[in-house]
């Protein structure tokens, strides 16, 4: 293969990555008796390593640069977590929810925290991650349905969860499904030309 095939070969693995994660999505109610770990190992085709993951983004949602700015940080390992707990898919709006809900969960996501974790969304991260009003939307309703989990999912060791199913699990960690599927029936009918918002019940 020559250093020009190589890189064609390269970007196209990277674009079949994409496409597998843009259509990657465990709906709540589908995945209930699966274990957490079965449904990781669904997301091994793309899923990001920490290197892969933009600096601004680092600095915004990653544990190990926490200088006190918000609350909820997660690793990526239990941000993959959460994401299937929640039932959402890796496209903007499930980003938005999936942090939103994880930050909210800390209850102290304060109003100043919000707006600043937004201006940094919309103005400072990357093509394909900035949030737009309708991630703005997505975010802050998330925050306050975390608030109402009666855990902080951002303390949660994941790693003893895997091998529980999906309903044990959200329900040792007291998340309320009921009203997470009220939200996504109405993010549903509000935003109608959404991908992610159409996949959700």
């Amino acid at each position: 293969m020559t250093p020009y095939e190589h890189i064609e070969f390269e970007l196209e693995q990277k674009k079949i990555s994409q496409e597998k994660a843009d259509n990657w999505h465990l709906p709540l109610f589908k995945t209930q008796n699966r274990t957490l770990l079965k449904c990781l190992d669904s997301m091994e085709d793309f899923k990001l390593c920490q290197e892969d993951v933009p600096l601004i983004i680092k600095l915004a949602e990653n544990p190990k640069y926490d200088i006190g700015l918000f609350a909820g940080y997660v690793d990526l390992f239990s941000h993959d977590c959460i994401h299937i707990l929640l039932g959402r898919g890796l496209l903007v709006k499930d980003e938005a929810f999936v942090i939103g809900y994880t930050m909210g969960s800390s209850r102290k996501m304060f109003r100043w925290r919000r707006n600043l974790f937004m201006f940094i969304c919309k103005y400072l991260y990357p093509e394909g991650y900035k949030f737009g009003e309708e991630e703005r939307y997505v975010f802050n309703s998330a925050v306050l349905l975390g608030s109402k989990c009666g855990v902080d999912l951002s303390k949660v060791k994941f790693e003893t969860f895997l091998n529980r199913k999906l309903s044990t699990a959200r329900r040792e960690l007291e998340i309320n499904i009921e009203d997470i599927e009220k939200f996504y029936s109405f993010e549903k009918q509000i935003f109608p030309n959404s991908r992610e918002s159409q996949r959700l019940l």
